[in-house]
């Protein structure tokens, strides 16, 4: 018997089936007592009935559309395609969640690395010295919405601007504001009674004291103080926007699937597909290790800019030449799948020892921040968050506490990269290049972000706080000083986007060029990356995805 999805409070332990190295390297030493092995309980699903099937001998014998992964996109599809009367299944590699740091949201650090992470790694990047950087990708209901660091975002209007007619900022606001119950209420630029509960902290009064230090540093550069980063004003110093609700992470399973009625939807989980089946250019299904599972309608594929270009090629889907030296037949010769990989890059960090002890964070650790943009109405280009714990790459060296971090981010990167195909083995992991500061344009944006950072650093604001900044440090005096210094403290943001992107791989309607039957519905299909987090982007691409497919 299929097990479904109660209202029951979340429970800690391998019984439980309720839905309700990396960074971590970095930041664990750090955390200290504060990464627990209990504490705060996963926020149970309201009136869910989602069947949690363990076996594929459980499946029905008919869906009308199968979902292959349930991270942030997956759980949106099935929330909307089922409230419209369609069966859905969902096939998700990972468990249902049952960590109590995912709900935590401080302890977020700790799931990067744990087994609800894949545990992707980069290929050497030149870029930095040859260092391999970690991709944690959410290998979990929920996917990478239920291990990131929980700020939600959606960016600049101008970000999207640039995307084809149909995706653009005033295509894509009103699933923004669908998609969310904002905290600060329902105005022209959030919605209030969306299945996403989204916590403005400029609301919330226990908010670490040295954000607050950061908010008013930036002031002081005169940078104007931004009230609703997410909304109205979203360049500027202001206070973070979080995927929280009653204190707790609201990541996509929690939210969307959560807050289903009606037993439509089957989530099939601890299952790896293992490619997609195609007849005479159509894909008719999902293959597992002993079935094909075949839905009615379209194939959803929903694994990620990793994962899902990965999945493309096993399947004949790409770059001929490529899928020829693997011995792989071309369905369709697609050049793009895999390429176009963008992703932010920071540097961890601009560091500082401080004069007392540094209260932590309630929520993500990064209570301020501040978007910069190089011209007025235009999308940042640089990105600094003001950690309350240390945070520096084990290449830059260590930083015992009492200490607080400013964090430049690159937003808008020109170097690209790629995914490819390791081998033809299906389920070996896929190459990731995201060939970081190969353009000599992101090094200069880094090294500008990181004076900025020092400049905010020294204001008056801090005067209370800062003994000395121990990263890059005083002999780090000129530009080239700062470079050196980029290259070894440059880090990932973990916002891979752009694998599958519209207008290359896929039409406008998501639908894959060539093969019917088969649309992508992630971060791989933006055709750029948003100079903010990408999950919120993400989910508004998924709301309006699913009126698409509703429409045929």
């Amino acid at each position: 018997m299929a097990e479904t999805i109660s209202t029951a409070p979340r429970l800690v332990g391998p019984s439980v089936d309720r839905l309700g190295t990396g960074r971590r390297a970095i930041l664990g030493a750090a955390l200290g007592a504060s990464v627990t092995a209990g504490g705060v309980a996963r926020r149970a699903a309201a009136a869910s009935s989602v069947a949690v099937l363990r076996s594929p001998e459980q499946l029905r014998s008919a869906y009308d559309h199968v979902i292959v992964g349930a991270g942030s996109a997956g759980c949106v599809l099935a929330h909307r395609l089922s409230r419209a009367g369609r069966h859905i299944l969902i096939i998700e590699a990972g468990e249902v969640a049952t960590l109590p740091e995912i709900a935590n949201p401080p302890d977020w650090p700790a799931l990067q690395g744990s087994q609800v992470d894949w545990r992707y790694e980069t290929t050497p990047q030149p870029g930095l010295g040859g260092r391999v950087v970690t991709c944690p990708r959410g290998k979990v209901v929920g996917g990478s919405s239920a291990i990131n660091a929980l700020a939600y975002q959606r960016g600049h209007r101008a970000a999207y601007d640039r995307w084809p007619e149909g995706w653009r900022y005033a295509d894509l606001l009103p699933y923004f504001k669908r998609a969310e119950t904002f905290s600060g209420g329902a105005d022209a630029w959030h919605g209030g009674d969306g299945p996403l509960h989204v916590l403005a902290l400029a609301g919330v009064a226990d908010r670490t004291p040295i954000a607050g230090a950061f908010v008013e540093a930036a002031q002081e550069r005169n940078f104007s103080y931004a009230p609703d980063i997410g909304g109205a004003t979203p360049t500027g110093a202001g206070w973070n926007q979080l995927s929280v609700r009653d204190g707790v992470r609201d990541d996509a399973a929690t939210a969307y699937l959560g807050a289903l009625e009606g037993p439509v939807v089957d989530l099939l989980v601890d299952t790896r597909v293992i490619g997609l089946a195609l007849e005479r250019g159509r894909c008719v299904g999902v293959q597992l290790t002993n079935r094909v599972v075949r839905p009615d309608g379209d194939v959803l594929l929903c694994a990620g800019a990793i994962d899902s270009p990965r999945f493309l090629m096993l399947a004949g889907i790409g770059p001929a030449a490529d899928l020829m030296a693997l011995g792989l037949p071309v369905a369709r010769d697609l050049p793009e799948v895999g390429r176009n990989l963008e992703d932010h890059l920071l540097v961890a960090g601009v560091a500082y020892e401080a004069l007392r002890e540094v209260p932590r964070s309630h929520y993500n650790h990064a209570d301020s921040l501040l978007y910069v943009p190089r011209a007025p109405n235009e999308s940042p280009e640089l990105l600094v968050m003001c950690l309350s714990l240390p945070f520096v790459t084990p290449a830059v060296g260590k930083l015992p506490a009492p200490a607080y971090v400013l964090v430049p981010c690159l937003m808008r990167p020109q170097s690209r990269g790629r995914v490819r195909l390791a081998s033809a083995d299906p389920v070996a992991p896929a190459l990731i290049d995201p060939n970081y500061l190969a353009d000599p344009a992101d090094l200069e944006a880094l090294a500008d972000g990181v004076a900025l950072a020092r400049d905010i650093g020294a204001a008056a604001a801090f005067a209370g706080w800062r003994a000395r900044e121990v990263y890059p440090g005083p002999a780090a005096a000129g530009r080239a000083d700062l470079r050196v210094f980029v290259r070894r403290a440059a880090n990932s943001f973990h916002h891979p986007t752009g694998t599958c992107a519209i207008g290359a791989v896929v039409d406008t309607a998501l639908r894959v060029y060539g093969i019917a039957g088969l649309r992508i519905v992630d971060a791989s299909v933006f055709p750029s990356i948003p100079q903010s987090m990408v999950n919120a982007a993400t989910i508004a691409v998924a709301e309006r995805a699913s009126d698409l497919i509703l429409m045929g």
